[in-house]
């Protein structure tokens, strides 16, 4: 009966990156107020990717901008800063939400 614990213990690879999420969420507040991590992907073991979204859009200078203030993290990382695009667009996934209760 002990090992049927296993089957049922949460993926221990996913709450870290939630609160590696959540530290980078932090971090950037103090950068500017209106920034908001909209995802954080790890497609490599060393690889971060990071899509940002803020109420005036994101640029090329404002991922510049996030990327010095995570400097801290390309000693573990290499790190991608991008807009949410279509794949994270908050108006695609309400629009999904909508088409498909």
């Amino acid at each position: 009966m002990g090992l049927a614990h296993f089957f049922f213990a949460p993926n221990p690879f996913e709450r870290p990156l939630r609160d590696l999420q959540e530290d980078i969420q932090t971090q950037l507040s103090e950068l500017d107020s209106g920034l908001d991590v909209v995802a954080v992907e790890q497609p490599g073991k060393e690889m971060l990717r990071i899509f940002i979204d803020h109420p005036a859009g994101v640029d090329l200078a404002l991922c510049e901008r996030v990327t010095r203030h995570l400097s801290h993290l390309r000693a573990d990382y290499s790190l991608e800063v991008s807009s949410p695009g279509p794949k994270y667009s908050r108006a695609s996934q309400s629009t999904e939400f909508e088409e498909n209760p």
